[in-house]
């Protein structure tokens, strides 16, 4: 039955003609047409996609060091902060000769200072922690802090029987406000109103290095 319909629309009938010619109804031409096409989309051989190759260029190696003196701090959070810090390796050597040992044998450290509202001078901060560094560790994650406080972080060496020794001290960092503290708000707006002729707080660092304690 197929075939002779195939044959009468390769001679131009219509799907009314066919029937008519066959003495079918339209309904069982549509059906057997239907289906034919239905076998031969699935019995066709499906072409394999064809990808055009790329040539991907290898990533380059990341330097262990970018041979810059540096400590960055980064909020994380109101209670959180990244740090991460490079350092020349003059300045390692510098270090090295100045304590007679080789780097990798000196106890390195982070010194954490809160200095919110405060002047400082490495000293008088409103409290400070140390914290031990393993070998090869060029960042830290530091947590469990105050909102709204401001913070410097020294990276330096803690020898066996002297003061702790700053190699880098980074730039304040404030951390985010949350929304219970209203301290720094109040103390703007009573400048705004003038109650006060500057704003009640101050934010800044002393500036000293390595290099002027080689000298």
């Amino acid at each position: 039955m197929v075939e002779e319909i195939l044959a009468l629309k390769k001679k131009g009938y219509t799907i009314k003609q066919i029937a008519q010619e066959m003495d079918s109804t339209i309904g069982k031409v549509q059906y057997r047409l239907r289906k034919l096409q239905s076998q031969q989309h699935t019995s066709a051989p499906k072409k394999e996609m064809e990808y055009e190759s790329h040539q991907v260029s290898p990533i380059r190696n990341i330097p262990s060091s970018y041979e810059l003196d540096r400590i960055v701090l980064l909020p994380q959070g109101p209670e959180s902060i990244y740090i991460y810090w490079d350092l020349q390796s003059s300045t390692r050597h510098m270090v090295s000769h100045h304590f007679r040992k080789p780097w990798s044998e000196l106890n390195k450290k982070l010194k954490v200072y809160d200095v919110s509202d405060l002047l400082f001078n490495g000293h008088n901060s409103h409290w400070n922690i140390d914290i031990s560094l393993p070998e090869m560790t060029d960042n830290w994650f530091l947590n469990d802090l105050e909102a709204n406080r401001t913070f410097i972080v020294d990276f330096g060496i803690q020898p066996d029987s002297s003061d702790f020794f700053t190699v880098l001290r980074s730039a304040p960092i404030e951390t985010p406000r949350d929304e219970s503290d209203s301290k720094r708000l109040v103390a703007v707006e009573r400048w705004k109103a003038g109650d006060c002729q500057s704003p009640e707080w101050l934010e800044q660092f002393s500036t000293y290095s390595i290099y002027s304690l080689l000298k």
